[in-house]
């Protein structure tokens, strides 16, 4: 029977209720502004948001079809941070995003939660294709996503601006087969 959780031995994926709120908020106010408004699609990424706006952006995307917001739980039930599927746009080629908070990351939790939404889209959705995208001053992200087996396909010249400087963005996808290609080879390890 086919597994209908989004979980793996040592993270589980779900729903964020409203005492995770102080949480976000924390982050959204502190080390994570930026990645979090992308998450919530808010703009101008760089402002704060109180606790009640987090809840509007959390209840809009909630909204939208086929779009997946859920916080993410280590084995030892922490909240270690967020993670997006979005397909509104395009069924077939969903954009996934992994958010783990920063005293929580470099520990595997972001590769298993990238694996478990890769897993969903290809063997439970329509995906043929899984992109994401990060500015290019996130070297760290872009190396991440690579070892993940997505390539790079294109880049939003001046997308934004951080500290005073244009910034790329630069969009990754890995195709079906590729997917698949890698998981086989991490099953012959």
């Amino acid at each position: 029977m086919p597994r209908r959780d989004l979980s793996s031995e040592r993270i589980e994926l779900r729903s964020i209720e409203s005492e995770h709120l102080d949480e976000i908020h924390r982050y959204q106010n502190g080390e994570c502004k930026m990645e979090i408004s992308s998450i919530l699609n808010f703009d101008p990424p760089w402002a704060p948001l109180s606790k009640d706006q987090i809840k509007a952006k959390l209840d809009e995307a909630r909204k939208e079809d086929r779009t997946v917001l859920t916080g993410i739980w280590s084995d030892q039930n922490e909240f270690i941070g967020l993670a997006f599927f979005g397909a509104a746009w395009d069924p077939w080629n969903p954009h996934i995003q992994v958010l783990i908070w920063p005293d929580r990351r470099r520990k595997g939790f972001g590769a298993e939660t990238a694996r478990l939404l890769l897993e969903a889209s290809f063997n439970h959705y329509l995906a043929h294709v899984v992109g994401c995208s990060l500015p290019d001053w996130n070297e760290e992200g872009i190396a991440f996503a690579e070892s993940l087996g997505f390539q790079k396909q294109g880049v939003r010249r001046r997308a934004g601006v951080f500290d005073g400087d244009f910034y790329d963005l630069v969009y990754l996808d890995i195709l079906r087969d590729e997917y698949l290609s890698v998981r086989s080879k991490e099953g012959d390890d």
